[in-house]
């Protein structure tokens, strides 16, 4: 994956040399833990590893000294609260786990996700930027200035609003459609909501949006409610 495109795509204005980590001090820290990185997350350390947005606005990447292993995988990422955490299999450096344990130096239960290494850090550049404050936003300028919900019994009752949602992913310049997630992109606008197994919105819809038009139109028309 091409981690400064999409990321320049995203925030729409070039990615500095400063937002990413020496190739020499990720290399380093992976000879200390007697690994191969796996060229996927090396690649996204090195290219966005400094950038606050990405790494830290919500779910939070482990730093490079911070990097441990357990089990033969590689713990990379935790939730924002601290209570589950995400490793890839040094195996075959793609298989995602997750745990909720916390002791990686005794026996941890991993639990087999569904998604792979690239699946899940390409939905995650989007995750971390509707999720994120705009602090974090601010401090990488990313453009992104309007921050709006739609509870979806709100959605669920208002056909005109089904209908609009359904008409950004038409739109839309890229579509993500993972395990359980759907994520709409256009170079203005990021739209994120889960789904259920067939697909259909079932749970909150949230969207960022560097367009103030586009904005108002969701709160005075679509039930949208400011962040």
């Amino acid at each position: 994956m091409d981690f400064k495109q999409v990321a320049k795509d995203i925030l729409g204005r070039t990615i500095e040399e400063h937002e990413g980590i020496d190739a020499s001090v990720i290399q380093k820290k992976a000879d200390t833990i007697n690994i191969t990185l796996p060229t996927t997350l090396f690649d996204f350390y090195a290219t966005l590893g400094n950038n606050a947005l990405f790494v830290d606005g919500f779910q939070h990447f482990a730093q490079i000294d911070e990097l441990v292993v357990n089990d033969n995988k590689l713990i990379f990422i935790q939730e924002n609260q601290a209570v589950v955490y995400w490793a890839v299999d040094l195996e075959d450096g793609q298989t995602i786990y997750q745990t909720t344990d916390h002791n990686f130096e005794g026996i941890v239960n991993w639990f087999k996700e569904d998604f792979t290494l690239n699946e899940f850090l390409e939905m995650l550049l989007y995750f971390q930027c509707v999720m994120s404050d705009d602090g974090y936003h601010e401090q990488v300028s990313s453009g992104f200035e309007f921050f709006a919900s739609l509870d979806i019994e709100l959605y669920r009752l208002n056909l005109k609003t089904q209908h609009f949602v359904a008409s950004l992913e038409e739109k839309s310049k890229r579509t993500i459609k993972g395990r359980g997630y759907s994520i709409l992109w256009n170079p203005t606008t990021i739209v994120m909501y889960f789904t259920d197994a067939e697909g259909q919105a079932n749970e909150m819809i949230l969207c960022c949006s560097k367009d103030k038009a586009f904005f108002d139109q969701l709160v005075a028309d679509f039930e949208f409610s400011e962040l």
